[in-house]
């Protein structure tokens, strides 16, 4: 499945990277650079397409909201599950005293 999301990463960043040198080339565009644009906007296209393609791979992978939380946050997205591990064996220890109070 690694394999999967590297592919889609790689596909991604050469997207950007197209977007990117595409901004440039309309930031300041002159008339005898519509050819190149029209390349780049051709590769586009096939990059989206490419992307498309792969959707079918990873369509059944659920990303929960908080992970985009942490991205907005500027966090390793990473953590989360860490997070969540840290959280639950936390709220075992609180439930663990309660019960223990009840015996």
């Amino acid at each position: 499945m690694a394999e999967k999301f590297e592919a889609l990463e790689q596909q991604l960043e050469l997207f950007i990277e197209n977007t990117r040198q595409m901004g440039i080339i309309v930031s300041d565009f002159q008339p005898q650079g519509q050819n190149v644009l029209n390349q780049k906007i051709q590769t586009m296209v096939t990059e989206m397409n490419e992307i498309d393609k792969m959707r079918s791979q990873i369509e059944n992978v659920h990303v929960p909201m908080e992970v985009f939380d942490y991205i907005d946050q500027g966090r390793n997205p990473n953590l989360y599950t860490k997070d969540c591990l840290e959280k639950a064996l936390a709220k075992n220890e609180h439930v663990k005293g309660k019960t223990d109070n009840l015996k």
